[in-house]
C-alpha cells in the first residue's frame, strides 16, 4: 500500500527586522492623477508627517500610477517592489496613508496576517491598523470581520443573479452546450443511458462540445446538471 504524505506549506523564514528602516508605498488609479501629482503628494506628505511624529525611518517609496484596471493587489508591480524589500528582510515594515491604496479590505487582512506570521509590521494610518500595537490588531479584527462579510454578501448577490439568469434562461456560461443539446442528453438520461454511452453517441454522430471537442462522460454530466439547474429554477418561478 503506498502511503500518501502531505507536503508542508513553505513559509518565508522570519528575520529579525530590528533596527530596519520602513519602505511606504502610495496608489493612484488614473493618469491624470499620476500626472497632477496632487494624490501622490498628499499621501507622501502624510506618511512623512506619520514618521517623522513617531520616530520612524522611511528609506524608500514605491508607487503605482493609473492602477484602475490592474485587478488584485499582486498586479500592481511598485507593490510587489515594496513587498519584495520586507521579504528579503530588507526592511522593517510597510507603510500606507490609506487603506483604500493598498487594495480591497481581503487584499489588506492578506498582508496583516502575513506581516503577523513573518514577523513585520503593516500600518494604514486612515484607519488606524499597526500591526506592532495592541490597538492596531484590534483593527485588524474588525477588518477581517468586514471582509468576511463583505464576500459573504457578494457571494448572495452572485447567488442571487445566477437563480435570476437561470429563470430567463440566459445563465449558461461562455462554453456551455446548446439548449437542444442538454435537452436530448437528459431525454436519454431518463432512459436510463450511462454518461459515457451518451458521449459516445454524441461523439458517433459528429456533435462536438461547445469548445470544439469530444464528448467525455464528465462533460455530459456538466451539460446535464446546468441545464437541470435551469430547469428547476424556472419552474420555481
Amino acid at each position: 500500500m503506498t502511503t500518501t504524505q502531505n507536503t508542508p506549506t513553505k513559509r518565508r523564514r522570519r528575520v529579525n527586522r530590528a533596527g530596519l528602516p520602513m519602505v511606504a508605498y502610495l496608489r493612484v488609479s488614473t493618469t491624470g492623477q499620476a500626472a497632477s501629482g496632487l494624490g501622490l503628494d498628499d499621501q507622501a506628505a502624510a506618511l512623512t508627517a506619520w514618521a517623522t511624529g513617531f520616530g520612524v525611518q522611511i528609506a524608500a517609496t514605491h508607487q503605482d500610477a493609473s492602477t484602475r484596471a490592474a485587478g488584485s493587489a499582486a498586479a500592481r508591480p511598485g507593490l510587489q517592489a515594496a513587498l519584495a524589500e520586507i521579504r528579503e528582510g530588507r526592511a522593517a515594515g510597510l507603510a500606507a496613508s490609506k487603506i483604500d491604496r493598498l487594495g480591497s479590505g481581503s487584499d489588506v487582512v492578506a498582508l496583516a496576517e502575513e506581516a503577523k506570521r513573518d514577523g513585520w509590521r503593516l500600518v494604514v494610518l486612515d484607519v488606524g491598523l499597526d500591526t506592532a500595537t495592541p490597538a492596531g490588531m484590534l483593527v485588524l479584527g474588525v477588518l477581517a470581520s468586514v471582509a468576511a462579510f463583505e464576500r459573504e454578501r457578494i457571494g448572495e448577490r452572485n447567488a442571487a443573479w445566477k437563480h435570476q439568469a437561470r429563470i430567463r434562461g440566459t445563465h449558461r456560461g461562455a462554453h456551455a452546450a446548446d439548449r437542444k443539446i442538454a435537452d436530448r442528453i437528459i431525454r436519454r438520461r431518463e432512459k436510463g443511458e450511462s454518461y459515457r454511452a451518451i458521449a459516445a453517441a454524441l461523439t458517433a454522430a459528429g456533435t462536438s462540445t461547445a469548445r470544439g471537442g469530444a464528448w467525455l462522460p464528465a462533460s455530459v454530466r456538466s451539460v446535464e446538471i446546468t441545464r437541470r439547474r435551469e430547469i428547476a429554477a424556472q419552474a420555481g418561478a
